[in-house]
């Protein structure tokens, strides 16, 4: 190291006391290793082990800890933004608006305002979402009442839904007419037909329909349903009876025919015998589904 000495500033070009430094390490003193590990071992406070108070390895999980902030940080704002254009989507299909057609119509009409804004008030006000989605589409009421004409199933008339269900659930239950223990009944309603089947005893269905009237009128109660909030889609009718049809019977449906076949074989030498069997019900057939009056376990 060489230093110019003071008052020779004028007979030297490296200015007044200048220092001149040539490969040469210093050294650094005891304070400053101590403020630099004082430092590293401050973000490591709230760490376990060994990566709390080892300066060596908490400078290596301290480093890791900060990239791993950094990189949180910036895909928080991205989730953030992804969970508000969800809240957007959800709120504009409610109104039958796609959300590109509905961001795209804002900025067309100058309304600038954010997803985050706009996913708070589909959530907390709705009727404001739809006060700004009457000023970006005023036609929006129309658009929404044309999707959800094509987008309604077409099943096809009731008669088309009897041809198709009734056999269908003739196969299923091959006792259907001839058990005491099962009773149908057929309802027409505005979106389609109701075909309910009911099996059991008739004497602990007569001491369970007083307590639970609801099961009557073949209403099922909330609890009793897995999820009785989720959605149904409807089946095409040519698809209800594809694991039945002719020449395509599934393996499991040609045992279980074998079954019924053995059980009748054996009810039918119990009568032979004139032992007690199963109950048995006379009368009934496919008719039976269009009376007016349903069947009931108190006839």
């Amino acid at each position: 190291m060489l230093r110019n000495p003071r008052g020779t500033a004028a007979s030297t070009n490296t200015g007044r006391a200048s220092k001149i430094v040539a490969n040469v390490k210093q050294s650094r003193g005891m304070y400053t290793r101590w403020k630099k590990q004082d430092m590293w071992l401050k973000f490591s406070k709230t760490f376990k082990g060994r990566k709390r108070n080892v300066y060596k390895i908490a400078r290596a999980n301290v480093m890791k800890a900060l990239k791993q902030k950094y990189t949180s940080r910036r895909l928080f704002k991205r989730e953030r933004r992804t969970l508000w254009i969800m809240r957007v989507r959800a709120n504009s299909r409610l109104h039958g608006i796609a959300y590109s057609r509905f961001i795209c119509k804002l900025k067309e009409a100058n309304i600038n305002i954010n997803r985050k804004i706009l996913s708070q008030l589909g959530v907390y006000d709705r009727a404001v979402f739809t006060n700004i989605l009457q000023e970006a589409i005023p036609n929006w009421k129309e658009l929404k009442e044309e999707k959800e004409f094509y987008s309604k199933p077409q099943v096809g008339t009731v008669e088309d839904i009897d041809n198709v269900m009734i056999p269908h659930i003739e196969k299923i239950v091959p006792e259907l007419y001839e058990d005491d223990c099962i009773r149908f009944n057929r309802k027409v309603h505005d979106w389609g037909v109701e075909y309910t089947i009911d099996q059991g005893d008739p004497k602990v269905w007569q001491s369970l329909l007083p307590k639970m009237p609801e099961i009557q009128n073949f209403e099922l109660p909330d609890h009793w349903l897995g999820n009785a909030n989720s959605e149904a889609e409807a089946t095409p009718l040519d698809l209800v009876d594809a694991g039945l049809a002719p020449g395509k019977e599934q393996d499991h449906w040609w045992k279980f025919i074998e079954m019924v076949k053995e059980t009748r074989a054996a009810d039918a030498e119990k009568i032979a015998k004139g032992e007690e069997t199963w109950p048995k019900k006379d009368g009934i057939s496919r008719a039976d589904w269009f009376k007016e009056e349903p069947q009931s376990w108190f006839d």
